[in-house]
């Protein structure tokens, strides 16, 4: 247990930086936009790319794997939904992002960086897939619940166009989706732009943790509502045990992409859980609450969740 401790505490203590950071520099929030710009669209980008691309292509293609995290992120998402609408009488447009809220984990900022440096560099790459994964289903279902549930009822093609935009523009997909190419092609980068994505992959994990900090620590605390406790519990405790039981059972992986799965499902809420909040103009404080209640419940349940899977026979 002191290995995982000395692993996970520096990840978390970069986290704690970013949060008292902005107690002590009060400076305006446009700086930090700048800062996520870096992570979301260079250093992290530049790891997936880099491993994804290094990684021969028959373990890329992995359809039992991604079918199984991907379903349990969809399980969680739509058990929180159904008891958003039946214990705590939300709408549907609340309701979903409650859903997103309890099984979008922070699975790029902290799940590829977490995941390399617990299980070694061959690590990103279900990481990557996790992420590209999950990803999609959350774009995909909480933009037609919420869409369906809106003000404004969109178009099914408009509510298309914006999942199909929202899936294929994320750097992160791209990058893997790059990566897979280079792959198949058999090409690596050379020279000077070798240099310059090495350089940006060691920077990631830093920096994205961080900047998650600053991102926690500059958002609004709006109180404890009757769904965040069970909804912190399905994202922490629920998700990552169905990850085990589904990941172990369906897919049947080797113990690295197992142990991966489900590290990325026992992830805090990512902080795109606010930032959709915000853009479908429903349960905002809420997001906000989950964001922040789930990443310190993370500093004990995530490195008890590894040592379980490392001391697991």
């Amino acid at each position: 247990m002191a290995d995982i401790l000395n692993v996970a505490l520096p990840f978390f203590g970069l986290i704690l930086l970013g949060a008292l950071a902005p107690r002590i520099w009060r400076l305006d929030e446009g700086g930090l936009a700048w800062l996520n710009v870096f992570v979301v669209y260079f250093a992290l980008p530049s790891l997936i790319f880099m491993v994804v691309a290094a990684t021969p292509l028959e373990r890329l293609v992995n359809p039992s794997y991604v079918t199984a995290t991907a379903g349990v992120t969809l399980l969680c998402f739509l058990l929180m939904v159904v008891l958003g609408r039946l214990l705590f009488a939300a709408d549907l447009r609340t309701a979903a992002l409650q859903g997103t809220s309890a099984s979008y984990g922070n699975v790029g900022y902290m799940g590829l960086p977490l995941a390399a440096a617990f299980f070694g560099a061959e690590a990103a790459v279900p990481a990557a897939l996790v992420f590209c994964f999950d990803c999609t289903v959350e774009f995909v279902l909480t933009a037609t619940l919420a869409g369906i549930g809106g003000r404004s009822h969109p178009s099914p093609a408009v509510i298309a166009r914006k999942i199909a935009r929202d899936v294929f523009t994320h750097p992160f997909i791209v990058a893997t989706l790059l990566g897979i190419a280079a792959s198949a092609l058999q090409w690596a980068p050379t020279g000077g732009l070798k240099s310059i994505l090495e350089m940006l992959m060691r920077a990631a994990g830093p920096v994205a943790l961080f900047a998650m900090g600053v991102t926690v620590s500059l958002r609004r605390f709006g109180g404890v509502g009757r769904e965040l406790p069970v909804l912190a519990a399905i994202k922490v405790l629920l998700q990552p045990l169905l990850a085990y039981l589904v990941v172990s059972w369906f897919a049947a992986p080797d113990a690295v992409w197992l142990q991966v799965a489900v590290m990325m499902a026992a992830l805090p809420t990512a902080s795109n859980a606010f930032i959709l909040a915000r853009q479908y103009d429903a349960y905002v404080e809420g997001a906000g609450a989950a964001v922040i209640v789930t990443t310190i419940a993370s500093v004990i349940t995530v490195p008890l969740v590894v040592f379980a899977l490392q001391h697991t026979p």
